[in-house]
C-alpha cells in the first residue's frame, strides 16, 4: 500500500520545531497574543496618556496614575508621557485620573493597549460601570 502524496512541499518537510511551546513565562504579553492568542489570560485594561504640563492639577494626575500597577513613562521628543492602565477593580481611579487630564491637548484612551474608536465617548463610560461608590 502507497503512502498518501503530500499536496505541498511543506507537508514533505519533518517538523524541526515544535509547533507549541510547553512553557510561554519567558514570552511577553503581546508575543503570547500573537503566537498564541487566549493561552495567557490577562485581565481586561483601560487606559489614558498624558503629556506633562505646568500648572494646577499636574502633581495630583501623577500620583493618581502612579496607583496602576501598569503605569510606565516614556519620552517622546523631550516631553515626558504618562501611561496608566487600570483594571476593573480600579475603576474609580481612572475616573478620577480622566477627570483630571481628559480635557487636556494630547490625552489619549487606550482600550486593552490599543487605540479604538469612541473610547471616550462610549467605552469610558461603560467601563465606569465598574466603579464601586462607598457604602
Amino acid at each position: 500500500m502507497a503512502r498518501p502524496r503530500a499536496e505541498t512541499f511543506a507537508e514533505r518537510l519533518e517538523p524541526v520545531v515544535p509547533k507549541e511551546e510547553a512553557d510561554i513565562s519567558a514570552l511577553s504579553d503581546d508575543m503570547a497574543d500573537v503566537l498564541y492568542p487566549g493561552r495567557r489570560p490577562r485581565p481586561f485594561r483601560m487606559g489614558v496618556s498624558f503629556d506633562r504640563w505646568a500648572g494646577e492639577g499636574y502633581e495630583r494626575a501623577v500620583a493618581l496614575a502612579r496607583r496602576s500597577e501598569a503605569y510606565r513613562e516614556t519620552s517622546e521628543l523631550g516631553n515626558t508621557v504618562h501611561h496608566a492602565e487600570f483594571t476593573v477593580e480600579e475603576a474609580a481611579a481612572l475616573r478620577d485620573l480622566f477627570a483630571l487630564v481628559g480635557a487636556r491637548p494630547g490625552t489619549e484612551v487606550t482600550f486593552d493597549r490599543k487605540r479604538v474608536p469612541y473610547a471616550r465617548e462610549l467605552w469610558l463610560p461603560l467601563f465606569w460601570v465598574f466603579v464601586k461608590e462607598p457604602e
